[in-house]
C-alpha cells in the first residue's frame, strides 16, 4: 500500500539516502525505482513500484507501469528471487483499499509463486507490543489467511538495516528465481494486459467504479433540480461535488477505454513500444 514504507525500506537495506521518500498524505513514489547493492557478497537489485490505490495514480495505470517493466524484464529474462509486501502495523483498520490492493497483488503474483512473498510488518515503533501482536494476529488469521496457506512468510520489519538485511538474506538463500503471473501470461500465454488475472481484476473494479460514479451523478443532477435557488451556498456546494463527481466518472471511463485498447497490443508490440521510446532498459 502507499505509505507502507518501500522505499524507507530500501533505504534501509541499500544504505542509500537520496532516495525520495514520502511523508505526507500523498503518494511519493511516482515511477518505477531500480536500486542496487551488495548483500552476502551478492548484487542485489530492488524494484520499487508505486502502490495500488495510489493517490496520483489509478490502478490502471499503476498496473501498466509494472506491466512494461516486468515486460522488460521477460525479455531479458530478469526474473525475481522474492517479493517484500510491506504493510504498516499501526493501520487501525484494515481498508476497503488495503483488501483490494492484497487482491491485485495476489492476482499479479499468482498463486504458485506466493511461497516466494514476505509478508513484512512496518513501522512497529508506531504501537505498543501488545497491540501491534493483536493486530499481527488478526492479519494471519484473516486477511492473510489464504497468502499463508500458499507458504508465504509473514516477518516482522523492525525499522532497522540489519532487520531489513537478515529478510533479503533469507529470501536470497531460500527461494529459487522465477517469473511472476502477469510475465507468465502476457509472455507465454500471449495475453493482452486486461485479459491476464490482475487485470481482470482492475476491469471488475472500473465496472464498480463507473455505476458508482454514475449513481452519484444522477443523485446530484436530482438533488440541484429540487434545490433552492436561494440559498445559494448550498447551490454551489452541490455544484462543486457534482463537477468533482463527472471528473471522478471521466477518469473511470478513461481507463476503461485504455484497458479495452490495450486488448490489442500483445507482449511482443509492449516491448516494441518501450524499445521505440528508449525505455525497455531495466537496469
Amino acid at each position: 500500500m502507499t505509505g507502507a514504507g518501500k522505499t524507507t525500506f530500501i533505504s534501509k537495506v541499500t544504505g542509500r539516502t537520496d532516495l525520495e521518500i514520502g511523508h505526507s498524505l500523498t503518494s511519493c513514489t511516482r515511477d518505477i525505482q531500480v536500486i542496487e547493492t551488495k548483500i552476502d557478497g551478492q548484487s542485489v537489485s530492488f524494484v520499487d513500484t508505486p502502490g495500488f490505490s495510489d493517490t496520483h495514480m489509478s490502478d490502471t495505470e499503476v498496473l501498466q507501469l509494472i506491466a512494461d517493466y516486468l515486460a522488460a524484464a521477460y525479455k531479458r529474462d530478469m526474473k525475481l528471487s522474492g517479493i517484500i509486501y510491506l504493510h504498516p502495523i499501526s493501520d487501525t483498520r484494515v481498508t476497503h483499499h488495503a483488501t483490494k490492493n492484497l487482491q491485485m497483488f495476489q492476482k499479479l503474483t499468482g498463486e504458485k509463486n506466493l511461497k516466494n512473498v514476505v509478508l513484512a510488518t512496518s513501522m512497529w515503533d508506531k504501537v505498543s507490543p501488545d497491540e501491534g501482536a493483536a493486530r499481527e494476529q488478526e492479519l494471519k488469521d484473516k486477511f492473510w489467511k489464504v497468502l499463508i496457506a500458499y507458504e508465504a512468510k509473514a516477518l516482522r520489519y523492525a525499522g532497522t538495516t540489519e532487520s531489513a538485511q537478515r529478510m533479503v538474506s533469507q529470501m536470497l538463500a531460500n527461494n529459487k528465481p522465477f517469473y511472476l503471473q502477469l510475465q507468465e501470461e502476457m509472455g507465454k500465454d500471449n495475453k493482452a494486459l486486461r485479459d491476464t488475472a490482475a487485470g481482470r481484476e482492475v476491469m471488475v473494479e472500473l465496472e464498480r467504479l463507473k455505476n458508482e460514479h454514475r449513481r452519484e451523478v444522477k443523485e446530484m443532477e436530482e438533488m440541484l433540480r429540487h434545490s433552492a435557488e436561494e440559498n445559494r451556498t448550498v447551490v454551489e456546494a452541490l455544484k462543486e461535488h457534482y463537477h468533482g463527481r463527472l471528473v471522478e466518472l471521466e477518469k473511470t471511463l478513461r481507463d476503461e477505454r485504455t484497458m479495452n485498447e490495450e486488448a490489442v497490443r500483445a507482449l511482443t508490440n509492449r516491448i516494441e513500444d518501450l524499445e521505440s521510446r528508449g525505455t525497455c532498459d531495466v537496469m
